[in-house]
């Protein structure tokens, strides 16, 4: 995900059923947005093969998601005021958010979906390095473990297939995963104590004129030529700026940290969706790489929880 609110576990909310019933919603809720978000990976190379491209698809998704995540936050109770500070750190948030809107699907009009997907979800472990870096401590030896095996994987997923792999996508796809380890780092330093929903509008305000002027400074408004092509642009838009609220819905019900986990589906959704649609199969080095990534960040959540 592109942003991470406080950490906060569920609370308990009356009743044991009650409860049972809060935290079985909140699964489904986390487990309905990482299938979105993946599945908007797959449907990004519908759309391109459609005729629209990378930016035109994330300047429309980011406007969809200004408009979702801000009509939460009304329909809520939330106001939408931030301080001056806090408007300024959404300004560079923001920035790292366009690109994020861009990299994370514009990445498969070159690359095998699952490798894009992959590369994205560099960003834990990225987020756990510098985290480390920042605090000048030693991470312990079971991150480092968890960090010499999710980049240890990311060797071996490329290594194999470095020369048929077009280095424009891989580029688009690993700037992606790194501007979201830079924020999910920016904003655990800054945004502690803030409504994640209303800081999240504000990203994506910015994130949303910042693409809008790129589409209109270089292609212009791409629109697809082919049914399939709206279908697929419109399903990007749909999933994605609909799991987002999911996501954030299901972090009050079972805390960040479990949705967090549950949201390591998102990549392997992706390469299942690939398959099952384009008949796009993995390699066996990408396979074995992509297993070490998702178990190392597996790995980080372990040692997280173990503080």
């Amino acid at each position: 995900m592109a942003i991470s609110g406080p950490s906060a576990e569920p609370a308990g909310v009356g009743a044991p059923g009650s409860e049972r019933r809060e935290r079985l919603t909140g699964f489904g809720l986390a487990l309905a947005a990482s299938i979105g978000l993946g599945l908007a990976v797959a449907v990004a190379r519908i759309a391109f093969e459609g005729g629209t491209d990378g930016q035109s698809v994330a300047a429309v998704r980011a406007w969809f998601v200004v408009a979702v995540v801000g009509a939460w936050c009304l329909a809520s109770g939330r106001s939408l005021a931030v301080g001056r500070r806090t408007w300024l750190h959404c300004l560079g948030l923001g920035a790292l958010l366009a690109y994020m809107f861009f990299g994370n699907i514009g990445a498969v009009k070159y690359i095998p979906v699952g490798v894009a997907a992959l590369l994205f979800f560099v960003y834990p472990p990225l987020v756990a390095v510098f985290t480390a870096i920042l605090d000048r401590r030693w991470p312990g030896w079971l991150r480092m473990t968890a960090f010499v095996v999710a980049f240890g994987g990311l060797a071996v997923m490329l290594g194999a297939g470095w020369s048929e792999l077009n280095p424009v996508g891989l580029a688009i796809g690993l700037g992606a995963g790194i501007a979201c380890g830079v924020q999910v780092t920016w904003i655990s330093r800054v945004m502690k104590g803030r409504d994640p929903l209303v800081v999240m509008f504000h990203m994506a305000v910015v994130a949303a004129v910042l693409l809008a002027a790129a589409v209109a400074l270089t292609t212009g408004l791409t629109a697809p030529v082919t049914a399939l092509g709206w279908i697929g642009a419109a399903g990007v838009v749909l999933l994605q700026g609909c799991s987002i609220p999911l996501y954030f819905a299901s972090i009050p019900r079972i805390g960040a940290e479990t949705s967090a986990i549950i949201n390591n589906l998102q990549p392997v959704t992706s390469i299942v969706a690939a398959y099952a649609l384009f008949g796009e199969a993995m390699t066996l080095s990408q396979v074995a790489g992509g297993a070490m990534v998702i178990g190392g960040i597996l790995l980080l959540q372990v040692a997280a929880r173990r503080g």
